[in-house]
């Protein structure tokens, strides 16, 4: 079962591969769109990815088109990707003929040959890439370096009364600040970049910090990485310790609508939801809510709930609890909805807890996949009875 949930997976991973840069076409299905999209892979690959994606859709199958229209929208959301693989998964274990269709029409030469040229390709460019970055970086990071320097010798160098009210006033500390940080913003490499701005970071302040820090959060949301991202969220921490962080914190939570994408929402969430600890104020709590509901997978939108679920009281909690399980209830990938309920359980009532433990465990042992069963099921173990350990 193991190895046959393996070719499985590995077949839809291939076919949405293969399919993917020509989804919106497939999509939208209009005679101008298969025109661009002839244009832009050229007509005869174009001819096969189409045909690949009739014999996908030769069948009803809903799910698998709003699944399609999902990776239009959030082409950058891998979960959305992975809804996709997981409903053309679906669609093979339904229809096994459909799978065995899929794999003899993708283990074509002509298509095997285009997907290895399509890696090697995407090799090639990578290595250029690394060959053509490798000094780029070098130069970037010593003219970033020559900046923060000139910074820092204004913030640290007080040898004259002179130079001691100079810096009180901030003159010229905060246009090399600003100068600073507009440069690291505009670094092209999110490596780079994330570590420009943590450097940056520790050293936000006078009037301008709010509108500084929000400059930051916006460069770094566009970080794809999320642990290179996670660096430089890491250095506002102390910013979010010190007197006058709930405005900070609301200023943050009123820019997260330009945040683009949904997971750097989240991050961004998650680093401030700590700080609201024994925060009584409605207004930011509800502008966090806001936030969490900009979340574009609804995974991570019912993980921020239940992360600022402790922090709402009365009616107001009990609405976004019922919220989030309805979200986790009703994932588009049901192979996640265990674990999803299992950020709710915990702030249950007993009967309910009981009722949404046994839901989110049959839920778990219906998985398939022996590894995303797994996943479900140690996701509830710590709601498992000591009698049912």
């Amino acid at each position: 079962m193991r190895q046959q949930d393996a070719i499985m997976r590995q077949l839809a991973q291939k076919v949405t591969d293969f399919i993917e840069p020509v989804v919106p076409y497939m999509v939208i299905g209009s005679k101008r769109a298969a025109e661009e999209a002839g244009n832009k892979v050229g007509p005869a690959v174009w001819e096969l990815k189409k045909k690949l994606w009739e014999k996908l859709f030769s069948r009803d199958r809903p799910e698998l088109k709003e699944a399609a229209g999902d990776l239009v929208i959030a082409p950058a959301d891998p979960e959305v990707k992975q809804v996709l693989i997981r409903a053309i998964i679906n669609s093979f274990e339904k229809d096994p003929d459909l799978a065995k269709e899929i794999s003899s029409f993708m283990e074509d030469e002509i298509i095997q040959r285009m997907l290895l040229e399509q890696r090697m390709r995407a090799e090639d460019g990578s290595v250029k890439l690394i060959k053509q970055n490798s000094s780029e970086k070098t130069r970037v990071l010593e003219e970033f370096n020559k900046l923060l320097e000139e910074f820092t010798a204004k913030n640290n160098t007080v040898s004259t009364a002179y130079d001691l009210e100079q810096l009180e006033a901030g003159q010229g500390k905060e246009e090399t600040m600003e100068k600073a940080l507009d440069f690291a913003s505009k670094i092209q490499y999110g490596d780079l970049r994330s570590q420009a701005l943590s450097l940056i970071v520790p050293y936000l302040k006078g009037p301008e910090k709010v509108k500084l820090i929000e400059k930051t959060l916006y460069s770094t949301s566009n970080i794809q990485d999320e642990d290179e991202r996670a660096r430089v969220l890491s250095s506002l921490v102390p910013h979010l310790k010190r007197q006058g962080k709930e405005e900070i914190i609301e200023d943050i939570l009123d820019f997260s609508p330009h945040i683009q994408y949904g997971d750097a929402k989240f991050q961004i969430l998650s680093l401030l939801i700590p700080h609201l600890e024994g925060s009584n104020n409605e207004v930011i709590l509800e502008k966090a809510l806001e936030m969490a509901a900009g979340i574009q997978s609804e995974f991570l939108r019912v993980q921020a709930l239940s992360l600022l679920i402790p922090h709402l009281k009365g009616q107001r909690k009990g609405e976004i609890i019922e919220e989030a399980l309805e979200l986790a209830s009703n994932l588009k990938d049901k192979d996640m909805r265990p674990q999803a309920l299992s950020f709710i359980i915990l702030y249950l009532d007993e009967t309910r807890k009981k009722e949404i433990f046994e839901k989110a465990l049959e839920m778990a042992t219906g998985i398939k996949s022996e590894s995303r069963r797994a996943q479900a099921l140690f996701s509830l173990v710590p709601y498992i009875g000591g009698s049912e350990k």
